[in-house]
């Protein structure tokens, strides 16, 4: 991985862009800011390709016949899973498998990301009984209003 400045690629676009043919990626660095990752188009296009490969690999493993297959895959790649209760197992690899799916068609893969740390959250709370168990009993009392969201800057929630 090349880092470099974000001044050096003001100053120096054609070595920073050299450096991007070479190593297929440069980090430029922001004061107080996040950094920005300079690729090249054909890298992009590869890890597109091999991802879309991937998808399609998935999706094929995790028809019906091979749900227990893929289900006991997810449990290995993604140790936490296990956490989860059996029949929650199954939903979150058929629903990483549609999502794998959906984002490589798109060309989006965000929606993977939040749908993985869901899941992810979600057994962590199974993870810890006592969490689980307080989360799951029923309600004995109304907690009052639900709260609007509203649609302005400020943040804040209006009653409804």
């Amino acid at each position: 991985m090349t880092t470099m400045q974000w001044s050096e690629a003001q100053r120096r676009p054609k070595e920073v862009a050299a450096a991007v043919e070479e190593a297929g990626e440069v980090w430029l660095e922001r004061r107080g800011e996040s950094p920005l990752l300079l690729v090249s188009k054909a890298r992009v296009e590869q890890t597109r390709d091999g991802l879309d490969a991937l998808a399609r690999l998935l999706s094929a493993i995790g028809g019906d016949a091979g749900a227990e297959v893929l289900r006991r895959a997810v449990a290995i790649a993604m140790p936490w899973s296990n956490f989860l209760p059996e029949k929650d197992q199954v939903e979150f690899a058929r629903e990483l498998t549609w999502t794998v799916r959906a984002c490589s068609d798109l060309g989006v893969w965000a929606p993977l990301g939040r749908m993985l740390h869901e899941w992810k959250q979600t057994a962590a709370i199974h993870a810890d009984p006592g969490l689980a168990k307080e989360l799951s009993r029923a309600l004995d009392a109304d907690l009052g209003p639900v709260l609007m969201p509203t649609r302005g800057d400020d943040g804040g929630a209006e009653e409804g």
